[in-house]
């Protein structure tokens, strides 16, 4: 029987929160889980006694700035593109969802030369200011702001990566060095992954949205040193959906989802996926009727093992309709000599989330054709 308790935890921003130190037992491996009391909303930022933060982030669609640039296009430029029809009575512009459709790229170029001809083009600008902060903007000297993902097996140092803009790649290079470069004027840095010629090879707009490393305590497989995995997020034209892929760190490219370790693999969706070990994960996303929120996030959380059917993943959390979202993940302390705790969460709204923590043990966050035994 294990005992499950609340773990204080605060929100970063304008909102805080408090939490009670509650306990209770389950002795049932799947279930267990302690409600935490919801965010409390106070003038002031939030406690720095906590390692648990939360940010909470949502994407919010305005008809009436859409109606407003519609209606700038119609006036400088005498026409605005026709609107397919849709049936959505409460968003008119839905279709510009479909951010690499000729109407969106029509409507985006209209509102630019109607945003051109109102306020000039600032590229022509008697003060420079355009050129000049383009400059700083795409400036060498800029800091690259680094993550570290370990050290190499052989020579033991630091691997620090760093995902990198400019103007000969604009689209940015995921990029790596040692600890030792990086402190010197002029790091060397490897390539991991050129987003530029990937957009190019694929033929599609990729933007970076960002990586999901796997963490190394939870990598049973790889050597322990160095992080070897990572779910990279790619989105068309930069939209809020992605399609995730897992990157191999190790060999440099991406697990293929038909090769013999069966890479995991996401269409475009708004998706939410993280690691809970290295063949299972925790994955949001659109799974078809009632998946989704009101805004258009996942409602429900699966547990996805690697090689199974995504479709056929249990769900283990779901929230309401009208949550913003819902997610899980991992808190690994066990660095600090603390536990692992699995939690669940809704963001009820955009700064009000409700959490679910329990503490689970390591044979917990494994496949369950990995256990050697079953989880207490």
């Amino acid at each position: 029987m294990r005992c499950l308790r609340a773990i204080p935890f605060a929100l970063v921003g304008r909102s805080a929160v408090v939490v009670q130190s509650l306990a209770f037992a389950s002795s049932s491996p799947g279930r267990g889980f302690l409600p935490c009391l919801p965010h409390q909303h106070r003038a002031s930022s939030s406690s720095s006694s906590s390692r648990f933060c939360h940010s909470n982030r949502r994407s919010i669609h305005s008809s009436t700035t859409t109606t407003a640039i519609m209606s700038a296009v119609d006036q400088e430029s005498g026409s605005s593109p026709a609107a397919p029809s849709s049936d959505n009575k409460e968003d008119p512009y839905i279709w510009l969802e479909e951010v690499e459709s000729k109407e969106s790229l029509d409507f985006a170029k209209s509102a630019n030369e109607a945003c051109l001809q109102a306020l000039g083009n600032p590229e022509e600008g008697a003060t420079n200011t355009y050129q000049r902060v383009l400059e700083v903007l795409e400036s060498n000297d800029r800091i690259p702001y680094v993550s570290q993902y370990g050290r190499d097996p052989e020579t033991n140092e630091g691997i620090l990566f760093n995902f990198w803009k400019d103007s000969n790649n604009p689209k940015g290079l995921w990029r790596k060095t040692s600890l030792t470069s990086y402190k010197t004027d002029t790091p060397e840095w490897t390539t991991v992954l050129n987003v530029d010629a990937l957009a190019e090879q694929d033929g599609v707009g990729w933007v970076w949205k960002g990586s999901r490393p796997l963490p190394r305590a939870r990598d049973e497989v790889g050597s322990g040193k160095m992080v070897e995995r990572a779910l990279l997020n790619l989105s068309r034209g930069g939209s809020d959906a992605v399609h995730v892929k897992e990157f191999d760190l190790v060999k440099g490219e991406f697990v293929s989802p038909d090769s013999d370790e069966q890479g995991f693999v996401l269409p475009e969706a708004k998706s939410r996926v993280s690691y809970k070990s290295r063949n299972v994960l925790y994955v949001g996303s659109d799974f078809g009727p009632d998946s989704l929120t009101d805004s258009g996030y996942p409602r429900t959380v699966r547990e996805w093992v690697r090689g199974t059917p995504l479709e056929e993943a249990p769900v283990i959390f779901e929230g309401e309709k009208t949550d913003v979202s819902v997610s899980a993940y991992i808190s690994d302390e066990r660095t600090w000599n603390g536990g692992i705790y699995e939690i669940h969460s809704r963001s009820l709204t955009f700064y009000t989330s409700k959490y679910w923590i329990r503490e689970i043990e390591p044979q917990h966050l494994l496949a369950p054709s990995e256990r050697t035994s079953e989880p207490p």
